[in-house]
């Protein structure tokens, strides 16, 4: 016999020896769920939960581990239904050994671990659950007249989901076809909670429920809205405004978590928008940016809150991002990129602006993390930037970014992170990049299309506004596809921010003014910066009286008939948001964290340019007056030391 019929022979007696795998490299962080990864990689802090595994009910992880909880469930899962790995407490049991797994092969491996899930199953944990029946069925009646027990019924319906799949059913096989990961996913279920107080005896503006899903989908292709204006109201009847309640309306599925990023938050508000939806029990975890005595124990009065405060290196820093992350049950999710702080003052009589995404499905479990991607690369984008925090409360949301299909966006993510940047994937070096390649407007009108820049609040420029603000800012903002190499005047810039007078006639009169903190004294080492300064006057969408706390910035055409791109953004007009170049080693400062989204007009309506005269087939709405008014010569800026 030759030698590599002799090899041959070898394999076919021990193809069913497992050779020792290589230890993953990721070791506990890693994030993989492709059945080839586990049959090629071993990973001992899943192995050894695997090995106190008995075949049902709930998998014993590790409190250290309970951020990754449902990473790792879905893990086990694939490696138990692909019998990636033969648990020590069965080789010990003589359940199974070397020998009779060469004579009863795979498939007989297979059938012994489903066997398994049902002979382990002990007549004292099904006698448990069926009190535990009884006893939630009260809980959950109670639970709709006295809110304080929602915590204990969520306890309970866990239970409840525990006995429905060991002996609820009255048909074995269909236990037996349901597997195992989504029994374990069942018992993670945190039930809704219907409030028992009416949302219109304490909200302002409450638009009838059931119908955010047909509102969102006519918003389409640009799914942008504006907060809806309190006190005005023809706003509470435009198709593209929209309340906090709006997001979390069911017609958009059953949320399942959340995350909020944002700099302000005022938790009690927050978690009433949460009640009214009926979500209060979901879990919900917020990063926040301005410290608050509230919300640093919150997790203590509302275990399924988790709230962490950024620390930012310099006080000229701030975490600054407006972003909501919500996941549903079905595995799908959505991103919110908004202007607006959480808190009460900045959802009623304030102009804000936000993306709502369309709905991401999941992905397939053999599907790879780049697998989903969009042509604006958004996906990489988002997973970067909730990268760059490394923090051990994104791990889940970012799992949940991966297994996600972000495909049909036509969107780029534009975001801001502290620190020193060499490349071109951040602040205004990003949007130079994007504009680059993708502004259509023609070389020979560049200097015609003005930048409008549009923001809350104004930076320190210095004393000539070449330094930053009509240098690196406007030059990013402004370059364009065939971008000519000779050096040429830059387009005209034009700041829109409200007025002293502006502010005197809004909603809340000068309290107005709140959402808009640029100082006296730094206005008064830049009063060059008054022959910039254009009205916040808003009358086309009803926000004239609304004091914009919204930050956008759009290149409109001579005829202000188009737009060359619209950028909708946390950032304000700042270096520290921003970026500033290091003249040395030409590396970009960031100072805070900021984030938005860009629309181009190719990605979105597959057009040069968006149009924006009424009546126009896919207008896109910007919420202020167009062409913008320039202050007259006796105005002055807001500046926030009215207000004291």
């Amino acid at each position: 016999m030759n030698s590599s019929n002799k090899r041959m022979n070898n394999m076919n007696d021990n193809q069913n020896v497992k050779r020792v795998k290589k230890e993953c490299n990721y070791g506990e962080k890693c994030y993989r769920l492709n059945p080839a990864h586990f049959r090629e990689f071993s990973h001992p802090h899943l192995e050894s939960i695997l090995d106190n595994f008995k075949g049902s009910g709930e998998y014993d992880i590790p409190e250290k581990y309970s951020l990754q909880r449902n990473m790792l469930i879905d893990q086990l899962n694939i490696i138990v239904e692909k019998n990636l790995y033969e648990p020590k407490c069965k080789v010990n049991d003589g359940v199974t050994n070397s020998t009779n797994s060469k004579e009863t092969g795979p498939s007989d491996n297979k059938n012994y671990n489903s066997s398994a899930s049902e002979t382990h199953i002990k007549p004292s944990r099904i006698e448990s659950n069926k009190y535990t029946d009884t006893k939630t069925e009260k809980l959950n009646l109670s639970a709709q007249n006295k809110t304080t027990r929602t915590d204990e019924s969520v306890t309970q319906n866990r239970n409840k989901c525990d006995n429905s799949s060991v002996s609820g059913s009255s048909k074995p096989e269909n236990t037996m076809s349901k597997g195992v990961g989504e029994r374990v996913r069942d018992s993670d279920y945190r039930p809704l909670v219907p409030p028992t107080k009416r949302a219109e005896d304490f909200l302002k503006v409450v638009i009838p429920r059931g119908g955010m899903a047909a509102k969102h989908a006519a918003s389409a292709p640009y799914h942008i809205f504006y907060t809806t204006i309190s006190d005005a109201r023809e706003t509470h009847r435009q198709p593209y405004s929209i309340t906090f309640l709006e997001i979390l309306d069911s017609s958009l599925g059953e949320l399942k978590c959340s995350l909020q990023i944002n700099f302000m938050v005022e938790i009690g508000w927050l978690l009433s928008q949460y009640y009214f939806a009926g979500y209060s029990a979901k879990k919900l975890t917020i990063l926040y940016g301005d410290d608050c005595s509230d919300m640093k124990d919150i997790n203590k009065k509302k275990p399924n809150v988790d709230a962490h405060y950024v620390n930012m290196a310099t006080p000229f820093g701030k975490h600054h991002t407006k972003m909501m992350i919500l996941c549903y049950e079905d595995g799908s999710m959505r991103v919110v990129v908004s202007t607006a702080n959480l808190y009460i003052d900045d959802w009623e009589n304030r102009t804000q602006g936000l993306w709502f995404s369309p709905r991401c499905p999941e992905l397939p479990a053999d599907s790879m993390p780049h697998d989903g991607e969009s042509p604006t690369m958004f996906k990489r984008s988002l997973m970067r930037y909730l990268g760059h925090y490394h923090l051990p409360q994104l791990v889940y949301y970012l799992d949940r970014v991966k297994r996600c299909d972000f495909s049909h966006i036509n969107v780029f993510l534009v975001s801001s992170v502290p620190g020193s940047h060499f490349d071109l994937d951040w602040g205004m070096n990003r949007v130079g990049t994007l504009l680059r390649q993708h502004c259509e407007i023609p070389a020979s009108e560049n200097r015609s299309w003005p930048l409008l820049a549009q923001a809350s609040s104004l930076g320190s420029y210095g004393n000539d506004p070449k330094l930053w603000l009509t240098g690196d800012f406007l030059h990013n903002f402004t370059k364009i596809k065939n971008q000519p190499q000779m050096l040429s005047q830059p387009p005209s810039l034009k700041i829109i921010y409200p007025s002293l007078e502006n502010v005197k006639q809004s909603h809340d009169d000068l309290l107005g003014g709140g959402c808009l903190p640029y100082s006296a004294e730094a206005h008064k080492k830049q009063p060059w910066l008054n022959g910039f300064l254009h009205q916040w006057l808003a009358t086309c969408t009803g926000r004239n009286k609304a004091m914009p706390h919204i930050k956008s910035y759009t290149r409109i055409s001579p005829d202000n008939k188009k737009a060359a791109f619209y950028l909708l953004t946390s950032a304000n007009i700042s270096k520290a948001a921003w970026g500033s170049l290091n003249k040395g080693n030409k590396a970009l400062r960031v100072m805070s964290y900021e984030c938005g989204v860009l629309f181009l007009p190719r990605f979105v309506i597959n057009e040069d340019f968006f149009p924006l005269h009424e009546n126009a087939k896919n207008r896109l709405i910007i919420p202020y007056d167009i062409p913008p008014t320039k202050y007259t010569g006796s105005m002055s800026p807001w500046v926030s030391d009215y207000l004291y």
